[in-house]
């Protein structure tokens, strides 16, 4: 069964031998980003190519925003799949689509008032 981790959670994080956010900081997708009174927000994306060492596959994602820059730790998650697992590796493939469909800028109603 899937399940995520909180970057906050350092030893559980290095425990299944995820990146850094450094690591992979260049090579993310943001989406739903939008702007407000002071600044903006969004979140961000990574789907590395290859699997963990253990053959399991993991998306890393989180926010970001005035009160967060991305890579913040207790906005980090990373979602591991076990994919010797058939529905693990089913939900992965749907994350995937999920997180590679989400818009770029977020949809905001114009006020027609």
């Amino acid at each position: 069964m899937a399940f995520t981790i909180c970057a906050f959670n350092h030893e559980e994080w290095a425990r299944y031998k995820l990146a850094d956010y450094g690591d992979f900081a260049d090579m993310t997708s943001e989406c739903n980003v939008g702007e407000d009174a002071f600044s903006g927000y969004g979140e961000w994306f990574y789907i590395p190519d290859d699997p963990l060492p253990n053959n399991d596959r993991v998306i890393y994602f989180g926010t970001w925003g005035n009160d967060n820059s991305p890579g913040a730790s207790t906005y980090t998650h990373a979602e591991i799949f076990n994919m010797d697992d058939a529905a693990d590796a089913a939900e992965y493939q749907k994350r995937v689509k999920h997180w590679e469909s989400q818009p770029e800028w977020e949809e905001v109603e114009a006020d027609t008032e």
